[in-house]
């Protein structure tokens, strides 16, 4: 049996009449009527005798009701456990975010809520490319875009200031670029065009038409360490590379601020479990956001 014809059924056989039961069910009574036919049509009997002081089982309505009763049991059981785990600290939470806002941010929020809640269990997912929330393949992610379709919603997280950074070693041969000339003369180490298509027209408000691409990496921690490699000048988040001993700021009085999203979809905003770990990854952008960090090097 379906259950939603099993439930007018219930609640009929339980009222007595069209009225009550209609009433029980927050529908009229000619809604009763069509849904107990058609359930009747489907089966191929009838299920109730209509008597002059109400409705009455048949035969096969009674040999129905005791599994009518079992499918509320059940529907009841999975109610009650669909809300039970809604509210628990506990279960799977997935959440994508680049390599280094996991770095910085989620892995140490992560930390400490599991050490409050150890039945938690987190799946993270990084990379620029970041999974469907819309489709449910993560609870949340947290994006440098602020999305602009699909059902999701949508919070602003932070302002995360992102320099340029090279080697002391890449600096004392090349020198510093010069404000201007569109980094001629220097090599940059850039994410594919495709996936931060901004950097390829301007790196803190200078052209690059004039750089040399050595290197191109899909993820930050790979230009983080192709910098400190010596091989050119990397774009990077502050609130990594400024706490790097093997890096400096090419231009210290410089940045590219870009805004941080944490975007959830809209059936998980009340899930306990996922609450906790927006506000534990929202609590960590807030402390470590706005902390001092030293700046590296001087300018040209």
């Amino acid at each position: 049996m379906n259950w939603d014809n099993a439930r007018f059924f219930l609640t009929l056989a339980r009222a007595g009449t069209l009225r009550a039961a209609a009433q029980q069910l927050g529908v009229d009574q000619a809604t009763v009527g069509r849904r107990l036919q058609a359930f009747e049509a489907e089966i191929g009997g009838r299920l109730f005798l209509r008597t002059p002081q109400g409705y009455q089982l048949s035969e096969s309505g009674a040999m129905l009701l005791a599994d009518a009763e079992r499918m509320e049991a059940a529907a009841d059981a999975f109610s009650r456990k669909a809300a039970h785990s809604d509210r628990q600290l506990a279960g799977p939470v997935r959440i994508a975010a680049t390599d280094t806002v996991a770095e910085a941010f989620v892995i140490p929020a992560l930390a400490e809520l599991s050490r409050r809640h150890p039945e938690l269990e987190f799946t993270l997912l990084t990379g620029l490319s970041l999974s469907d929330v819309a489709a449910g393949e993560v609870d949340f992610a947290i994006r440098s875009l602020r999305p602009d379709k699909g059902e999701v919603l949508v919070r602003k997280l932070a302002a995360i200031d992102m320099s340029l950074y090279a080697s002391p070693d890449y600096l004392a041969r090349r020198g510093r670029p010069l404000p201007g000339d569109g980094f001629a003369g220097h090599e940059l180490l850039m994410f594919p065009r495709d996936t931060v298509p901004r950097h390829w027209q301007r790196l803190c408000g200078e052209s690059v038409d004039q750089a040399r691409i050595a290197l191109q990496a899909n993820s930050q921690l790979t230009l983080r360490q192709a910098a400190l490699a010596g091989m050119g000048i990397a774009m990077l988040s502050c609130f990594i590379a400024d706490q790097d001993a093997g890096l400096e700021r090419v231009w210290p009085d410089r940045v590219d601020p870009v805004d941080m999203w944490l975007v959830l979809h809209p059936d998980l905003q009340r899930v306990a479990r996922v609450r906790a770990a927006i506000e534990a990854v929202a609590g960590c952008f807030a402390t470590k956001k706005d902390a001092p960090s030293p700046g590296r090097g001087t300018s040209a």
